[in-house]
């Protein structure tokens, strides 16, 4: 989802942090347990999954993300990711035996892309949005907080990457009939952004379609491509994030699990667009399984029922460092795995670990992935 850039430029801490994240991915273990059905992972979307994109290319300003205590969980430093440890894509991987694969932006400048790109990339950039920043431009938003990386952008990037997939036509095909691709979560900072520049709800909704519109476009591109396999997540309840709780504190909650009704009833709009967009896909094109992730539901899961996934009842709409909550000082709470948010924002490697299982396994990506491996070995 969102992240917002320093005001001030942090030289050395940037270059820890682009060095940090080398070393992470130099230091990945080898394959372990490597599927033979799926090959690589690629992935599109926004800070949700982004593995380090976003550092590189806003190096100047990268915002809190390249200190501590982001990345201390796991890693032992920061990464470029926006929690305290792993993201869902980092379980996927782990769990398909490759090694933490790198961020695109940082690959694309080694100097064997071919091997850079053995086990796949990430093209997720933070604060990225579906539809691009000329159309927000013409609507008279402010684009800054924009990164140029929209859904269509990252697809392009792919493009580049297929041409070293294999040196004939049928080598990449067969190379991305082999690949697993996670096309997003994306779409919730097209509504975020005008919302934080005073547009009201009823500005914003008439975004919906065109937002399904566009990830839509992206799907039918990588299937032109060759792609076989896809799975799409939709937005997650983003009237439950401790940010819009603290921005709004005076508006209607739902009192089952004190999220804010309005925001939740717009991402459930996305949601039931998105999926109605995904079967007609399906009917369009038959010989690819594309399946819907139910994120919303997941991480409705951790807020409902906090005790019997191993967070703290408490605050389970609080966050763990409260970066992005308003009124809030920035203390880091003593036990992270107790929390669903990190910042206000991004979740915990908690959160995630568990949401990754629930795409991994079921019940909420059907069929979960681990079974179309299984199915297509």
């Amino acid at each position: 989802m969102i992240s917002w850039a320093s005001s001030l430029p942090r030289k050395l801490v940037v270059a820890a942090a682009l060095l940090a994240l080398s070393v992470a991915i130099a230091a990945s273990p080898a394959p372990a347990n490597q599927s033979s059905c799926y090959k690589r992972l690629f992935s599109f979307g926004d800070s949700l999954i982004d593995t380090g994109n976003y550092i590189v290319h806003f190096s100047a300003t990268p915002g809190p993300v390249v200190e501590l205590p982001y990345g201390e969980t796991f890693f032992g430093r920061p990464t470029g990711r926006w929690s305290d440890g792993r993201l869902i894509v980092d379980f996927i991987v782990e769990r398909l035996g490759f090694p933490y694969w790198p961020a695109y932006l940082q690959a694309a400048a080694g100097k064997s892309p071919a091997e850079e790109f053995r086990y796949g990339v990430n093209f997720a950039v933070a604060s990225a949005t579906a539809l691009s920043q000329d159309f927000f431009r013409k609507k008279r938003l402010r684009v800054d907080l924009m990164p140029p990386y929209s859904l269509d952008v990252q697809i392009g990037l792919f493009k580049k990457v297929v041409a070293v997939l294999g040196s004939t036509d049928q080598e990449r095909k067969a190379a991305m009939a082999s690949s697993l691709f996670l096309v997003g979560e994306i779409g919730a900072n097209d509504y975020i952004q005008p919302l934080f520049q005073n547009k009201t709800l009823e500005w914003v909704r008439p975004l919906v379609p065109r937002i399904i519109r566009s990830i839509a476009l992206s799907i039918e591109a990588l299937i032109e491509l060759g792609a076989k396999t896809m799975y799409v997540p939709g937005i997650f309840p983003m009237g439950c994030t401790p940010l819009f709780l603290g921005i709004f504190p005076g508006d209607d909650r739902d009192p089952a699990t004190g999220c804010l009704r309005w925001l939740n009833d717009l991402t459930l709009v996305h949601n039931h667009m998105l999926k109605s967009q995904l079967d007609e896909l399906r009917r369009n094109h038959p010989g690819v399984s594309i399946t819907y992730v139910d994120y919303y539901e997941e991480m409705l899961s951790l807020v409902t029922k906090p005790v019997e996934n191993g967070f703290a009842a408490e605050t389970v709409l609080d966050a763990c460092y409260p970066v992005f909550v308003p009124g809030r000082g920035v203390v880091r709470c003593p036990d992270p795995s107790r929390y669903v948010s990190w910042d206000g924002v991004h979740l915990t490697e908690a959160a995630y670990k568990i949401m990754a299982h629930g795409m991994l396994d079921g019940p909420f990506a059907m069929p979960p992935i681990m079974s179309t491996c299984n199915r297509n070995c």
